[in-house]
């Protein structure tokens, strides 16, 4: 197992989210949970996160907003990871002029997942 990380998840399906969060902690990561893109930039301000799992269809603003605003924020020191159900090639493509470092299509396999975690 990678070093522990801090780690924000967003997704506005909470199950998903919750779910993913309780895996990730058990795997002794120090993880917070949030629903929504404004929640998620005010967290990331405070728990200055190593890895940022990003949903990519939420109600206010996509995750790919999300993303372009935490480069902006914070620059390259974040890995972040889109976790999207929309994973055709060019979502793919988008995701990555947004900022992501890594692209999985939902549902994750979390050993996927986590071999994409830096050594925090």
């Amino acid at each position: 197992m990678n070093a522990k990380c801090r780690v924000l998840i967003l997704d506005d399906n909470a199950d998903c989210a919750d779910t993913l969060g309780e895996v990730l902690a058990l795997e002794g990561h120090e993880v917070k949970v949030c629903y929504a893109a404004v929640d998620a930039l005010h967290i990331a301000a405070t728990f200055n996160p190593e890895v940022c799992i990003l949903d990519i269809g939420l109600p206010e603003f996509d995750g790919r907003e999300v993303a372009r605003a935490l480069r902006a924020l914070y620059g390259p020191g974040q890995l972040l990871i889109a976790l999207s159900g929309h994973a055709m090639p060019r979502d793919i493509a988008a995701g990555r002029l947004a900022g992501f470092d890594y692209y999985l299509p939902k549902p994750a396999d979390i050993n996927e997942l986590l071999a994409r975690f830096p050594q925090c």
